[in-house]
C-alpha cells in the first residue's frame, strides 16, 4: 500500500442510496512534491479548497457591489461556480473537491455555523416583541399565513393535475414552509448592508420579522418532532422524545443560563472578558450544542437557541460579538455559504418536474409578497414603500441556508429541491436588494428644499437638538447652552440625543428616555442628571428632552435628522471628532465620528453646527453665574452660512455675561466673484443692517479688515486667538473669494470649512463653532437655478 500511485485514494461509490467514501488513514500532512502530489492529503487540500472560496466570493462580492448585492449571496454565487455543476465540465479541475476532502471541509464549515448562530442569537433582544405594534403584529402573520396559503394551494393544484412521487412531494411541502418564515437575524443584517437598519423601513420591517421568526421557529420544531416521531413504529417512543427534548430546553434555560451570567457578571461592562471566562462560555456553547444533538436536535438550531437566551448588547453581547464576530462572519461563514453553493447540483434538476415545482415556489414567493404590500397599503404607506417593504421580505439569507442544509441531510428534502430552493434564493433575493437599493433612500424624508435655520425664524424661542457622544461633550455643549441666552422672552427648546453605537446587537432604536429599560438608561444616568441640573437654573426659560439612538454609525445620521425633522429644530449641534485635554494634547480621535457629521451636514434639514472644544477653557464653564466674562468673536466673510453664524452670534450677544466682536473681511478687489449668487452681497450688508440697528451697549464691537489674500485673513486672526473663547464661523465660503485665496491647498479638516480648519490647527486654547445653513452643493444647485 506504500505504492505512491495509489497512495491516498479517494474512493466515491454508492451502496442502498448512500454515498460511501473509502480513503486511506493517516493522510493529514504532505511530505512535500517529492514523494507524492501533496493535494492528495487533507491539509494542504483544506488550505487550498479555502484560499480559493475566499479569492472567488471575494472576487464575485466586488462585482455584484454596484447592484447592492450582499455579502451572503456573494458567497454562494462563489461556490455554486467551484461546484459539481461547472467544475465536472471542465477536464483535471473537477478534482479541487473531492468527495473525501469535501466532508473535512464541511465538517471546518459547520463549525463555523454554530460558532455564528450562537453570536446571531445573543443578538437579538427578546424584549422588543413587547414593543411591536398592531401594524407589524397584523402584517407579520399576513406575511406568515399567505405563502403557505398560496404555496399550498398550488400544490394541490399541481399533485391533482400531475403525479408527483412521495419523496418529491413532501420535499415541496417543506419548502413551502421553510419560504413562509422570515428570518430576524437575516433581514437585520440585509438592512444593515443597504444601510437602512435604523430607518423607518427598516424598523418596521425588523418587528414585522419578529412576528414571522416566532411563529418559524415554532413551525420548524414541530416539523423536526413529526418526521422524527414518524421513523418511530410506537406511540410511546414518539412522546418520550418530544419529552426528552422538552427536558433539554428547560435545563438550558433555567439552569445553563444562569451558570454562564454568574460567570460572565464577574466582568464589569467597561472591563474586557477574562480569558477563561471567554474559553468556559465556549465551552458551555459546545457541550449544550452536543447535548443537543444527543437529543435529536440540530446543532445550529441549539446554539442559536442558546444565544436567544442570554441578553444582548453590553457586556455579554458586546464582548462575545468583538471577540468571535470576525472569526465567524468573516473566516468560517464564507466556508459554510460557499459549501452550500458547491453543494447545489444542478445537473440532477429534472425537466419535466422542474416547471411544477418552480411554479408552487414562485407561488409561495407571491404569497409572501401580497402579504405584506397588501396590509401595508391599508395602513396607508405609499405605494413605492410598501413595494420596497415586501421585497425586503422576500430576501433569504443565511438562516434558511442552515435550514435547507439541516433538511437535505435529514432527507426532508431532495437534491433537487435543495437545488431549486437555493437558486431561487439567490434571484429573487439579488434583485429584490438592487431595486430597493436604488429606489428607496431613507434621507428622501428630511431632505427639505428650503431648510429651517435661525436667521429665518420668525420666533423668539431656540429649538436646538444637541448630540453627544461621551461625558466630555456635556460641559462644552451646556456652556453653548448657557451663552444662547436662555430667557422668558427667548427660550430653549433643547433636544438631548445621545449617540451610541450599535455593538452586540442585531436591532437599532430610537427611543426617549422615558421609554428606555433600566439597562438601556444605564449608560445615560450621568449626562441625564447633568442636563436636568442646567435646566432646573433656568427654570421656565429651558426645557429639555432627553433622547437616545442605538445604531450604526454608518447610517446613524438618519435619526439624528429625523428627530431633527419631527421636533422642527432650527439647529443640530455635533461634536468635533477629536478630542482636546488639558494643556493642548490632543486625547482621541474617531474617524467614525467624522463620517458621520459628514452624513449630517449632507443631509440635514436645519442648519447644523459642528463645535470644536479645545481643553479647559471658560467655555467649559458656567457663565449663568456671574462671576466670568464669556468672549466671543465672529469672522464674517459673507454668504448664507455666515448670515446663519451672524444669527447666532446676535443671540447670545444678548447674554448680561458674554461680550461679541464682529470682524468683516472686506478685499481690495470690489469686483464680484462670477459664481456668486445676484443677491448674495445685498443679503449680507441687509443682515449687517439689522445686525446694527440691534446692538446695545459696548459689549458688542464691530469691526472691518481690509486683507489682500488668504495670508492677511490669517494675520487677522491669529490677533484675536489669545483673547476669546469662542470662535463662530461659516462653512462654506465663495471659492473665488479672495479673503481664503491660497488657504484651501491646505485645508484638513473640509467639514470645518476653510476658516474653521484654520481655527482648529492653532495652538491656542479656544473653542470654535462651525455653522452651516445650507449644504455646498445645494448653493451651487440654487446658484445654477438662478
Amino acid at each position: 500500500m506504500s505504492d505512491p500511485k495509489v497512495l491516498n485514494a479517494t474512493i466515491p461509490n454508492k451502496v442502498m442510496n448512500f454515498i460511501l467514501t473509502c480513503q486511506y488513514t493517516n493522510q493529514i500532512n504532505s511530505h512535500g512534491i517529492w514523494h507524492h502530489n501533496p493535494f492528495k492529503f487533507t491539509t494542504p487540500m483544506l488550505l487550498l479548497q479555502m484560499v480559493l472560496i475566499f479569492l472567488s466570493t471575494r472576487a464575485v462580492y466586488v462585482l455584484l457591489r454596484p447592484l447592492h448585492q450582499t455579502t451572503i449571496m456573494a458567497q454562494i454565487i462563489g461556490g455554486a461556480l467551484m461546484g459539481p455543476s461547472l467544475l465536472r465540465e471542465i477536464p483535471y479541475l473537477d478534482g479541487l473537491f473531492p468527495m473525501g476532502s469535501r466532508y473535512v471541509l464541511r465538517t471546518f464549515a459547520e463549525f463555523g455555523m454554530i460558532l455564528h448562530a450562537f453570536v446571531l442569537g445573543v443578538q437579538i433582544d427578546l424584549g422588543l416583541v413587547k414593543h411591536i405594534r398592531k401594524r407589524a403584529v397584523i402584517i407579520g402573520i399576513t406575511s406568515t399565513l399567505l405563502p403557505l396559503v398560496f404555496g399550498l394551494s398550488s400544490f394541490r393544484i399541481v399533485q391533482r393535475t400531475s403525479h408527483l412521487d412521495d419523496e418529491t412531494a413532501s420535499s415541496i411541502a417543506a419548502s413551502v414552509v421553510v419560504n413562509s418564515m422570515t428570518s430576524l437575524v437575516v433581514i437585520t443584517g440585509l438592512l444593515k448592508e443597504l444601510k437602512m437598519l435604523n430607518s423607518e423601513l427598516g424598523r418596521l420591517a425588523a418587528s414585522i420579522t419578529i412576528v414571522s421568526h416566532i411563529f418559524g421557529w415554532c413551525a420548524s420544531m414541530i416539523l423536526l418532532s413529526v418526521r422524527d416521531s414518524q421513523d418511530n413504529l410506537t406511540t410511546i417512543k414518539p412522546l418520550y422524545i418530544i419529552l426528552v427534548v422538552i427536558v433539554y430546553y428547560i435545563i438550558v434555560i433555567f439552569l445553563v443560563r444562569p451558570l454562564t451570567m454568574r460567570i460572565v457578571s464577574k466582568n464589569s461592562e467597561e472591563e474586557s472578558m477574562n480569558q477563561n471566562h471567554f474559553i468556559i462560555t465556549i465551552c458551555i456553547v459546545l457541550v449544550t450544542t452536543i447535548l443537543g444533538t444527543l437529543v435529536g436536535q440540530n446543532s445550529i438550531l441549539t446554539a442559536f437557541f442558546f444565544g436567544l437566551c442570554l441578553p444582548d448588547g453590553p457586556p455579554l453581547g458586546t464582548q462575545l460579538v468583538q471577540k468571535l464576530d470576525f472569526f465567524t462572519s468573516g473566516f468560517l461563514l464564507p466556508v459554510f455559504c460557499a459549501i452550500s453553493g458547491i453543494r447545489m447540483e444542478l445537473y440532477l434538476i429534472n425537466e419535466k418536474s422542474f416547471i411544477k415545482i418552480e411554479f408552487i415556489i414562485l407561488m409561495s414567493y407571491l404569497g409572501k409578497f401580497t402579504g405584506v404590500i397588501v396590509p401595508s397599503l391599508f395602513f396607508g404607506m405609499s405605494f413605492l414603500k410598501a413595494s420596497c417593504l415586501a421585497l425586503i421580505m422576500c430576501c433569504r439569507g443565511i438562516a434558511e441556508i442552515a435550514v435547507y442544509c439541516m433538511w437535505k441531510d435529514r432527507k426532508i428534502i431532495t437534491n433537487q429541491i435543495f437545488a431549486i430552493m437555493i437558486t431561487n434564493m439567490v434571484i429573487i433575493t439579488g434583485i429584490s436588494t438592487t431595486i430597493v437599493g436604488y429606489f428607496y433612500d431613507p434621507s428622501r424624508r428630511y431632505k427639505l428644499d428650503v431648510r429651517r435655520a435661525i436667521c429665518k425664524s420668525k420666533q423668539n424661542s431656540l429649538r436646538i437638538l444637541v448630540c453627544i457622544h461621551k461625558e466630555q461633550n456635556v460641559n462644552p455643549l451646556i456652556s453653548l447652552l448657557e451663552v444662547s441666552n436662555p430667557t422668558r422672552n427667548t427660550p430653549i427648546a433643547a433636544f438631548v440625543l445621545q449617540l451610541m453605537e450599535l455593538k452586540g446587537s442585531v436591532t437599532a432604536f430610537l427611543k426617549p428616555h422615558h421609554q428606555q429599560t433600566k439597562r438601556e438608561a444605564a449608560s445615560s444616568t450621568q449626562l441625564i442628571n447633568a442636563f436636568t441640573q442646567f435646566q432646573r437654573c433656568y427654570y421656565g426659560n429651558v426645557v429639555v428632552q432627553h433622547f437616545t439612538t442605538i445604531a450604526p454609525y454608518a447610517t446613524m445620521h438618519d435619526d439624528v435628522c429625523t428627530l431633527a425633522l419631527d421636533k422642527r429644530v432650527v439647529i443640530i449641534i455635533v461634536p468635533f471628532h477629536k478630542q482636546w485635554g488639558v494643556g493642548g494634547m490632543l486625547e482621541s480621535t474617531d474617524l467614525s465620528i467624522r463620517a458621520l457629521n459628514r452624513n449630517v451636514l449632507h443631509k440635514a434639514p436645519c442648519s447644523v453646527g459642528i463645535l470644536v472644544h479645545r481643553g479647559q477653557n471658560k467655555s467649559n464653564r458656567p457663565v449663568y453665574t456671574g462671576e466670568l466674562l464669556y468672549h466671543i468673536v465672529m469672522l464674517f466673510i459673507g454668504g448664507a452660512d455666515d448670515r446663519e453664524a451672524l444669527a447666532y452670534s446676535r443671540r447670545m450677544a444678548e447674554h448680561p455675561n458674554t461680550s461679541l466682536t464682529v470682524v468683516w473681511f472686506i478685499t481690495t478687489d470690489q469686483n464680484r466673484p462670477s459664481t456668486e449668487m445676484p443677491d448674495d452681497h445685498e443679503l449680507d450688508n441687509q443682515a449687517f443692517d439689522e445686525f446694527k440697528d440691534s446692538m446695545v451697549g459696548n459689549k458688542i464691537i464691530f469691526r472691518e479688515e481690509i486683507v489682500k489674500d488668504g495670508i492677511g485673513t490669517t494675520q487677522v486672526i491669529q490677533a484675536f486667538t489669545e483673547t476669546f473663547d469662542l470662535f463662530i464661523v461659516g462653512k462654506n465660503h465663495d471659492p473665488c473669494c479672495k479673503a481664503t485665496l491660497g488657504l484651501s491647498e491646505w485645508i484638513e479638516y473640509p467639514e470645518l470649512g476653510i476658516l474653521g480648519d484654520t481655527l482648529v490647527n492653532s495652538n491656542d486654547e479656544f473653542s470654535v463653532l462651525v455653522v452651516q445653513q445650507q449644504p455646498k452643493e445645494s448653493m451651487h444647485e440654487l446658484k445654477s437655478i438662478q
